[in-house]
């Protein structure tokens, strides 16, 4: 793993002039798109690349899931756009796609309705040519793909803190209580201000 750790490294420059590129293009797609808090890219931490890159695959448990993680990593290179309201996702959701063109999407929301939780929508998106810097080319097996979180204030307001936390194993019943309160605030607290927008418009 350290060796996975070492060469990931030595690729953080050219990962890092990607994501400030990738940033600036961002922000000039959303530039006419209202509502939107802020717009932030980020290079992987070298540890979380090579804990991931080393994850067994899920039906062969003593099988690597990546063949390449340099290649197929797709969240070396991530970026997250902030919205107001919860509209407001479709409406960058557009515009990203006409700009970069979609890759995958998926919505990520609680399993049922009696259910909150984790939300935001995820993208992977290829990393247009134009966008490389100089040197790419010459490092062998550099990722074609970007990752991109859209999200709203309280949706990342309820995501940003739980994963900080970093909760392992099973929880108390009181913490568990305590967790899907503030989860069911936050989902609760999105709609209304959602629908308060939409009437004040």
């Amino acid at each position: 793993m350290d060796d996975l750790q070492r060469e990931f490294e030595r690729r953080v420059p050219l990962l890092k002039e990607l994501a400030t590129t990738l940033e600036s293009k961002t922000k000039a797609a959303l530039e006419d798109v209202k509502h939107i808090d802020r717009i932030a890219f980020r290079v992987k931490d070298s540890k979380s690349f090579a804990l991931k890159a080393v994850k067994p695959h899920p039906f062969l448990p003593m099988t690597p899931k990546y063949d390449d993680p340099f290649l197929e990593l797709e969240d070396q290179v991530a970026g997250r756009v902030i919205t107001f309201f919860k509209d407001d996702i479709a409406i960058v959701r557009e515009a990203l796609s006409e700009w970069f063109g979609a890759v995958e999407h998926e919505t990520k929301e609680p399993a049922g309705p009696a259910e909150f939780g984790y939300e935001s929508d995820h993208f992977v998106f290829v990393i247009p040519d134009h966008c490389k810097p100089d040197g790419w080319a010459e490092v062998g097996n550099m990722p074609s793909t970007f990752e991109l979180q859209v999200r709203t204030i309280f949706m990342h307001a309820w995501a940003e803190p739980q994963h900080d936390l970093g909760y392992k194993g099973e929880l108390d019943g009181e913490t568990k209580r305590e967790l899907a309160w503030v989860a069911a605030s936050s989902w609760g607290a999105d709609r209304i201000m959602n629908d308060i927008a939409k009437r004040l418009a």
